[in-house]
């Protein structure tokens, strides 16, 4: 998996991140930057797309439904939260009291009350609303495997659009993590191969010192250098009778020069420049590192990705927090978690709209699940994927909306129930990425990309 790491971060075996992405270190037989950029020609007669990217905001932990944007003020005691909810832009659209500036502007994002799946386990429940797929063995703390589903990220970088420049699929800015400390599964690409690993940058985008000046050259590495060693990497992939069997051995060469073509592009370089970002911009998304990662995932589908995954997660650096609120549930929701998701959310997409990129870019965000109906004696609200509020805004989806809803308590769906599946199948619909496509596990046996159906509804 290829991550770029901003100043002084180093890989778990102490590698500094220098020497990792030195263009020498690209080997036959271990990811590559090349696999990771591989091209893929769309299939005859691809379907039209509805957005050219997808911004997807992810909250580890699970918000609370009851307390952000499916509130039952009627509800008994011991399942009514300490909220209220607020009268918002659209008549009959009422969402928490203290999402004051979301509340004047619900005409532009829709309200899906009804995401429903049966997980209550951080990972496994992580791995449904990323992939799409049940995971094969659920359960606590289960990490990658190569069984795995890809991500919704990993497999749009392998069937969806591939841009020249830039990344097809980036997360940022950290990898989520379970109890145990171990990356949770349906971040990559699993039965995919590692070629399609996502494009990772961590690092805090609010410190001053962040860059990703890994992009460029090595100070040793001038530009003949690197020519020299193109030519000495196509010929050692062209090296050997079972390379040549291969059937896309003939195109390594030019998937490699696509690589390094990436590690001098410009438009890759001001894309990661968050530097020359104006100071005004960045102080409307907010000094926190989701705010700041927020800018750059706007920065990068400007600049062509066509997917990029920004994780509010557990450890993250100047996180205030995650989002499993098993006590002081309202307190930490209005004094830490709130405020900091609505400045950076409204930020994103007002900047978006400016720039006339909205109707072009689908901007979801969710969790894992949401929490459970009844208050637990600690004040706060424990696991529950039976029901849970996801947000979507842009890419000629209906604002002001409210897909679905849910029972009395917000326990379970009770219109138009949606699972993860169907949400994954409405990115790949939205990007016009085919739903039929195959994915073959180590056996050779055909496994569906997508079980879900797009909601179309929304659009």
């Amino acid at each position: 998996m290829l991550q770029l790491f901003g100043p002084g971060a180093r890989l778990c075996d102490g590698v500094d991140r220098r020497e990792f992405l030195r263009v020498g270190g690209l080997a036959l037989g271990g990811l590559s930057l090349p696999g990771l950029l591989r091209a893929k020609s769309p299939a005859a007669g691809q379907k039209r797309t509805r957005a050219k990217s997808i911004i997807q905001l992810y909250m580890w932990g699970g918000p609370s439904q009851l307390e952000t944007f499916d509130l039952k003020p009627n509800a008994p005691d011991g399942i009514r939260g300490d909220f209220r909810p607020i009268d918002t832009r659209v008549p009959g659209v009422r969402i928490c009291e203290h999402l004051p500036r979301l509340a004047k502007m619900t005409d532009r994002f829709a309200i899906l009350r009804s995401v429903t799946h049966t997980g209550t386990n951080h990972g496994t429940s992580a791995y449904h609303m990323l992939t799409g797929h049940i995971h094969f063995a659920p359960g606590t703390l289960r990490h990658p495997s190569p069984n795995d589903y890809p991500s919704v990220g990993c497999a749009v970088g392998k069937y969806g659009r591939q841009p020249a420049d830039v990344p097809a699929c980036v997360a940022l800015p950290g990898v989520l993590v379970d109890g145990d400390g171990g990356e949770v599964p349906g971040q990559g690409p699993g039965l995919l191969g590692q070629r399609w690993a996502p494009f990772r940058v961590e690092g805090d985008p609010s410190q001053p010192d962040f860059s990703i000046d890994t992009l460029t050259l090595p100070a040793d590495l001038n530009r003949r250098r690197l020519n020299g060693r193109m030519r000495l990497q196509s010929a050692l992939e062209r090296h050997g009778e079972q390379l040549a069997r291969l059937p896309d051995a003939a195109q390594m060469d030019s998937h490699y020069e696509r690589a390094f073509r990436l590690l001098q592009s410009e438009r890759a370089q001001r894309a990661f420049d968050l530097s020359s970002e104006p100071e005004k911009s960045r102080e409307r998304f907010g000094s926190h590192y989701f705010g700041q990662s927020c800018i750059l995932a706007r920065r990068l589908v400007e600049a062509g990705v066509p997917l990029v995954t920004v994780y509010w997660g557990r450890g993250a650096p100047g996180a205030p927090g995650n989002w499993d609120t098993h006590g002081n549930n309202c307190e930490t929701l209005k004094n830490s978690l709130l405020p900091v998701f609505e400045q950076a959310y409204t930020a994103l997409l007002d900047d978006l709209h400016q720039r006339g990129l909205l109707d072009d870019t689908l901007v979801m965000w969710f969790g894992e699940f949401g929490r459970t109906p009844r208050i637990n004696k600690n004040a706060g609200r424990d696991h529950w994927g039976f029901c849970q509020s996801v947000l979507m805004a842009g890419a000629g989806g209906r604002g002001g909306q409210v897909y679905g809803s849910s029972d009395g308590s917000a326990a379970y769906a009770a219109e138009l129930p949606v699972s993860p599946d169907d949400l994954a199948a409405t990115v790949f619909d939205s990007l016009g990425v085919q739903l039929d496509q195959e994915i073959h596990d180590a056996q050779g046996r055909p496994l569906p990309l997508c079980r879900g159906k797009p909601i179309t509804g929304l659009f």
